[in-house]
C-alpha cells in the first residue's frame, strides 16, 4: 500500500492507464520520428507547407500592416516616455480628419436656446375634467379579439353578398366564352 507516489496521485495532467485524455489538445506537439522514410518526410513537409499557406495574400498584408502599425505606435509611445523621463513634455495632437465631426469637442445637433425668456402661455394644455358619471366598465376596457373579428367576419359577409347582389344581368346570360383574337 505504500508503493504509490503522492505526487502521482494528486497531480491531474497524469492519466490512470485506460484513461483517455479529455483534452488532448493542450498536450506539447510529439516530435516527428527520426526513423522515417523519404515519402513520409515529404508528405509531412507537404503538410506543413499548406498549413503555413491557409492564409491568403491580403491577410498576411493586412496582418503584416497590423504589425508594423503597432510597431510604430509602440516606438511613438517609447519616445514620448523618453522624452518626458528627459523633461521634455511635447502635448500629443491628434489628426483632424476631414468630414469628421470631434464629438470632444462639440456636441452633434445641438439646438443653443435663443437669449431671453421663452413665452411658455401656448404649451399649458387646458385640462378637461373627466365626468365619472356616465363612464362604464366597458369604456375603460379595451375590445376583446373575439368579438372585433366577428364583427369584421359580419363586415365582409356583408360585402360578398353586396358583389353578388350588384353583378350586371349581361353577364349572367351571356355565359358562352368570348371569342379571343390572336
Amino acid at each position: 500500500e505504500g508503493d504509490f507516489n503522492a505526487d502521482d496521485f494528486e497531480d491531474p495532467r497524469k492519466l490512470r492507464p485506460g484513461e483517455i485524455d479529455p483534452n488532448p489538445e493542450t498536450k506539447p506537439a510529439r516530435p516527428d520520428p527520426k526513423d522515417m522514410d523519404e515519402d513520409e518526410l515529404e508528405m509531412l513537409s507537404e503538410a506543413r507547407a499548406r498549413l503555413a499557406n491557409t492564409q491568403g495574400k491580403k491577410a498576411k498584408r493586412k496582418a503584416r500592416e497590423k504589425q508594423l502599425e503597432e510597431a510604430r505606435r509602440l516606438a511613438a509611445i517609447q519616445k514620448r516616455r523618453e522624452l518626458s523621463a528627459a523633461g521634455i513634455n511635447i502635448p500629443v495632437r491628434r489628426r483632424k480628419k476631414k468630414n469628421a465631426i470631434d464629438y470632444n469637442a462639440e456636441i452633434p445637433f445641438e439646438k443653443k436656446p435663443s437669449r431671453g425668456l421663452y413665452d411658455t402661455t401656448d404649451e399649458q394644455a387646458k385640462v378637461t375634467p373627466l365626468s365619472f358619471d356616465n363612464l362604464r366598465q366597458q369604456d375603460l376596457e379595451a375590445e376583446l379579439r373575439s368579438e372585433k373579428e366577428e364583427r369584421e367576419r359580419a363586415k365582409d359577409l356583408q360585402k360578398l353578398k353586396r358583389k353578388k347582389d350588384e353583378v350586371p344581368e349581361n353577364f349572367l346570360q351571356n355565359l358562352e366564352p368570348i371569342k379571343k383574337r390572336s
